[in-house]
C-alpha cells in the first residue's frame, strides 16, 4: 500500500475548483463577489440554456454552473442545508477571515446579508458561521487562528 507522499508523486493530482448549480448566474455572481471573489471567465452556449461563471479567490476557484432548458417545466429547488443533517454530497465550503465581526458588518453593510447572523466558538478555529447563498448553499467563514491539524500516525 502506497503512503500519501508516494501517492502524490505518483498522482500528480492538485485541486482545481469546486463547482455550484445556480437558478440565476447574475445574482450568484454578484453574492460571490461580495465575499471578495473576481470574474476571471464567463462563457454561454449559443442557445444560452448553459452559462458558467468562474470566480477566482487567491488560489481558490469557484464554478458557477446555470443550465436553463428552454422547455422547463418544473422549478428548480434546492433543500437549504438545515433541512437533512445528514445528505450526500457538497455540504458547504469554507472561506477564513481575519476577524469574523468585522467581515459580517461588511457583509450586512453591502447588503450580501439581510441579517448578521450568531457567531459560535469552534473545535478547528476560534469562532465560525453559516451563510447561504441565493440558491441556498452553506458558506463557512470562520476565523483565525486554525488549530493545528492532526495528522494520523503512518503505520509503518
Amino acid at each position: 500500500m502506497l503512503n500519501s507522499m508516494e501517492m502524490e508523486e505518483l498522482l500528480m493530482f492538485s485541486f482545481h475548483h469546486v463547482t455550484l448549480s445556480v437558478r440565476d448566474l447574475s445574482v450568484s455572481e454578484r453574492f460571490y463577489k461580495g465575499l471578495g471573489f473576481e470574474s476571471v471567465y464567463r462563457w454561454q452556449d449559443e442557445a444560452a440554456q448553459l452559462q458558467i461563471c468562474h470566480l477566482r479567490l487567491g488560489q481558490a476557484l469557484l464554478e458557477l454552473y446555470c443550465f436553463r432548458p428552454q422547455d422547463e417545466t418544473e422549478e428548480l429547488t434546492a433543500l437549504p442545508p438545515w433541512a437533512s443533517g445528514l445528505r450526500l454530497g457538497l455540504r458547504h465550503f469554507a472561506l477564513q477571515v481575519s476577524d469574523l465581526d468585522e467581515a459580517l458588518s461588511a457583509l450586512h453593510g453591502a447588503g450580501i446579508l439581510a441579517e448578521k447572523p450568531s457567531v459560535v466558538s469552534g473545535q478547528t478555529c476560534s469562532r465560525y458561521v453559516f451563510i447561504v447563498d441565493p440558491d441556498g448553499n452553506s458558506v463557512e467563514l470562520l476565523e483565525e487562528p486554525l488549530v493545528e491539524i492532526q495528522r494520523p500516525e503512518s503505520a509503518g
